[in-house]
């Protein structure tokens, strides 16, 4: 056996990591809830502890069904399987010491099965929706993503370049050890080139900047609104598309922001007031307030609940909850969305459809369905972002101008 000398693993660490998995596995609670959750609940952890206790976390949960083949079990985990899933991934990686907590491995033979070649296993993906998947899009095409989302998911930043310009704020971060780099054909995106508590800085304080994907940040500009005019964003969520479609209207008009959550839209609120925009309107949205604005948006924005079979790099919880039934509901409200909330557009209005798929019938397929029915709607332009093509999450967008 191979035995990294250099660093005695600590047991708090190891311990850390194994209640976010129980929590995970066992009760059934999303990744990106719990990891921020326990970090925060051991305050005394510095920041190479932390990486190491969240990033070992979402690894282990992004390559479960891998792990479990290699340790010979079966896919319902139980507290006793999750210690030697924890202590079997640091072997793989090489990161294992001489302590007892890796006596019980058996390691060649741990090493040997981790090179299995079906990529349903190498990748941790659920036979039903491989199948599913693979009937859409082909197997060349889904293991090539599958392989591009099969990494720990970069950091990006867009830059509020009505605050300031992207070259400015790169030498800000720099000149407090932050290096980051410009992303080529996104005016406003950086790449953090080391993982840090960015959202710690004066400039994210001061809301120079927002945390968002590259490709999420195609998405505003696809709709590209004008200053001065009134957008309505459908689906807002937390904010990060409205305060990116805020950022290109120069301050300038009115942006009224609709979800489901109330709780979505409050935090919505807050980092309006953190970013000083003053320019969004929040509704909690329903059929009372699809009436109330009919016709009354020049722009607007649907980026529809979906499968996130183009973001599983950075919510790898989502391939074990996928199945088929959910992604035949999830288009179901899909369309309705599309038929309902589109009578918010003007006559002459622009209109995006926006997914973080990569699934065919839920993007392209869609679009098909609603302008067959409404002719008053013409498809003026669709974009397709691929992980492996693009290194970012995955996005469908298709602009739409109402007649």
């Amino acid at each position: 056996m191979e035995i990294n000398k250099r660093k005695r693993l600590h047991l708090p660490l190891l311990n850390g990591v194994e209640s976010i998995l129980k929590e995970v596995f066992i009760h059934g609670k999303k990744s990106d809830q719990v990891v921020p959750s326990v970090l925060k609940s051991n305050p005394k952890w510095g920041s190479r502890d932390r990486s190491f206790v969240a990033e070992n976390s979402y690894e282990i949960v992004r390559n479960k069904r891998l792990i479990l083949y290699c340790l010979n079990e079966k896919a319902d985990v139980n507290e006793g399987v999750i210690q030697k899933m924890v202590a079997t991934w640091l072997l793989l990686k090489n990161l294992q010491d001489d302590s007892e907590y890796f006596n019980d491995l058996e390691t060649e033979n741990i090493k040997e099965r981790a090179t299995v070649s079906d990529p349903k296993i190498r990748f941790s993906v659920p036979d039903a929706l491989n199948a599913h998947v693979v009937s859409e899009l082909g197997e060349e095409r889904w293991y090539s993503e599958l392989e591009a989302m099969s990494s720990p998911a970069d950091v990006f930043l867009r830059v509020n370049l009505s605050k300031i310009s992207r070259e400015k704020l790169k030498n800000k971060l720099f000149l407090k050890e932050i290096e980051t780099e410009e992303v080529p054909n996104i005016s406003g995106a950086l790449k953090l080139m080391k993982r840090v508590n960015i959202s710690s800085s004066e400039e994210f304080r001061k809301g120079l900047f927002e945390v968002q994907d590259a490709g999420s940040q195609h998405i505003g500009t696809f709709l590209n609104p004008k200053p001065g005019s009134t957008v309505i964003d459908a689906c807002a969520g937390a904010g990060g598309k409205t305060l990116h479609l805020a950022d290109l209207m120069q301050g300038s008009g009115q942006i009224i922001a609709m979800d489901v959550e109330a709780s979505k839209l409050k935090e919505l609120e807050t980092r309006a007031i953190r970013n000083k925009v003053n320019l969004v309107k929040t509704e909690l949205i329903s059929n009372a307030v699809i009436k109330k604005y009919k016709e009354k948006a020049d722009y607007l924005l649907l980026d529809v609940p979906c499968s996130g079979l183009g973001i599983i790099k950075r919510n790898p919880d989502a391939k074990e909850k996928l199945n088929e039934d959910f992604i035949n509901e999830i288009k179901e409200i899909q369309q309705n969305i599309l038929q309902e909330y589109s009578s918010m557009l003007k006559s002459g209005g622009s209109m995006v459809y926006a997914t973080c798929s990569i699934l065919p019938s839920e993007n392209s397929e869609q679009v098909k369905t609603f302008l067959e029915s409404n002719k008053d709607f013409k498809l003026m332009d669709e974009h397709q972002i691929w992980p492996s093509e693009s290194g970012f999450d995955g996005f469908y967008m298709a602009l739409l101008r109402k007649k």
